[in-house]
């Protein structure tokens, strides 16, 4: 995935260095323009050279400077190119480095219910924004488990897109036995992570009812969570239904985690609480990227060489300093 390209940098460990020699070649360029002349020098016999202050200064005596000051653009050259400025040319998620997250949804027969006041059944819905939410989460892996009065896993933990939306479009109340075993869902959820080298480990749980079925309860899943570093979003999708959704113990399920828990009563709530899921998430992780560069440092080392080159020809033709 690429993004804008970030600005010429410079290693780091180099720039205190760089700094100083610059500051040192600067100082000292100045004080040799500053205290030595460039006036005619006579030769005399074989007594050696002799200033001449009222002789004409020819364009050869006007530019001796030159080769000292291709001297010193080479020394910076040279150390411009120690400092290996670059630029970035691309840059790209390392699935590795990112989330690892499991979308445990309760698929009961409860689900199958229509929203107040829509067409459309809470496991239309869930399915419709659960494969919304799947398709921003590009480079990180995403596996998918249902439950009811037990728990299967879908898909386990892949970065295909396309192969996750598939699973969720496939998804049917009925696939088990009816129920709602909440802890069962997020014991299986943390059986897809307990191995899992991610930055963050997230299981992000969606049911429309409270636990009642399974000998795993939500506590001793939220334990196991706890323990594995694995962070607990719960989402109730209560439809209008007062008191359909144990809040209160989904609350306390994910703040044992560090997570949050989310109540929605519409399709849109719900698309809000995967999405608000994801910039939690996005915040935690940071930045996870590497990027591919354009070195400078090559072009200055050549640069540098040929400044010498031209000093080493001026001093030994046209700018020597002795005849």
């Amino acid at each position: 995935m690429t993004s804008g390209l970030p600005s010429i940098t410079f290693d780091p460990s180099w720039v205190l260095l760089v700094l100083a020699v610059v500051l040192f070649l600067a100082a000292g360029v100045v004080s040799a323009f500053r205290w030595r002349g460039y006036g005619v020098t006579l030769w005399v016999g074989e007594g050696g050279p002799a200033r001449a202050a009222g002789a004409r200064r020819t364009w050869r005596l006007r530019l001796r400077w030159v080769p000292d000051a291709l001297h010193v653009v080479a020394l910076l050259l040279l150390v411009a190119a120690l400092a290996r400025p670059r630029q970035g040319l691309a840059i790209a998620v390392i699935p590795e480095q990112g989330i690892d997250l499991v979308l445990a949804l309760d698929t009961s027969s409860s689900m199958t219910e229509r929203i107040v006041g829509t067409p459309e059944t809470k496991l239309a819905a869930a399915q419709r924004v659960i494969r919304e939410f799947a398709s921003t989460l590009e480079g990180d892996r995403i596996g998918l488990v249902v439950f009811q009065s037990r728990a299967l896993t879908m898909s386990p933990l892949t970065v295909d897109q396309v192969a996750i939306g598939r699973s969720v479009d496939q998804l049917r109340s009925g696939l088990l036995p009816d129920g709602t075993a909440i802890g069962l869902g997020l014991a299986e959820s943390l059986n897809l992570l307990r191995d899992s080298p991610a930055k963050s480990r997230v299981v992000i749980l969606l049911t429309d009812g409270q636990h009642n079925a399974g000998e795993v309860t939500p506590g001793a899943a939220a334990a196991m969570a706890e323990a594995l570093d694995v962070r607990v979003y719960s989402i109730g999708f209560g439809a209008g239904r007062p008191g359909s959704v144990d809040s209160a113990g989904l609350t306390q399920v994910s703040e044992s985690t560090e997570g949050r828990y989310f109540d929605a009563a519409t399709a849109e709530q719900l698309t809000e609480a995967y999405a608000e899921i994801g910039r939690l998430e996005r915040s935690e992780v940071g930045e996870r990227r590497f990027t591919r560069y354009r070195e400078f440092g090559p072009i200055l080392a050549l640069a540098a060489l040929g400044a010498l080159l031209l000093e080493a020809v001026l001093r030994n033709t046209w700018l020597r300093r002795h005849p």
